[in-house]
């Protein structure tokens, strides 16, 4: 389920595509999500996390920064969406954090992508042509490869 773009019409869908590519993960991988407010990140990790018999857990880490799940396997999820510099996520020791075995769920991982080790699987959401349509990229990336992870408009919309 890599370098393929899926597309998602409900919620629904969005977990399913999530469960379907839990199921293709390593005991170890880091996933790196970029996209837009809304995009379906957070409904394609509820996937990931119900594959691993933790979504009842999954709720939006945005003010503590990183949540961990039980679950058949270790899962944590961590959104970076108020992190601003390198420096405050290195503070914070998510450098340490990013390399631990278990399944690690990274959003808003393009503010991150200094740290981020290879290989890794990115996830790049976008929205699509109706209010329930959604694309996802799915990419693993290699050493020396080319990254997926963008900045979404929103990020250059945001006040200081």
């Amino acid at each position: 389920m890599s370098d393929e773009v899926h597309e998602t019409y409900s919620v629904e869908e969005t977990r399913a595509l999530g469960r379907r590519f839990a199921s293709t993960l390593p005991a170890s991988a880091l996933v790196a999500f970029c996209g837009d407010l809304g995009s379906g990140k957070t409904a394609f990790i509820q996937g990931v996390c119900d594959y691993f018999d933790c979504a009842g857990q999954v709720s939006s880490p945005t003010f503590t920064i990183v949540n961990e799940y039980s679950g058949s396997r270790s899962v944590r999820h961590c959104d970076l969406y108020r992190l601003d510099a390198v420096e405050d996520m290195l503070e914070i020791g998510l450098d340490a954090l990013f390399s631990e075995d278990g399944i690690i769920l990274v959003e808003w991982a393009e503010r991150a992508l200094p740290l981020l080790p290879l290989p890794r699987f990115e996830v790049a959401a976008a929205h699509g042509d109706s209010e329930s349509h959604r694309s996802y990229r799915i990419h693993r990336l290699e050493h020396g490869g080319k990254s997926i992870l963008s900045a979404p408009q929103q990020m250059f919309q945001r006040s200081a």
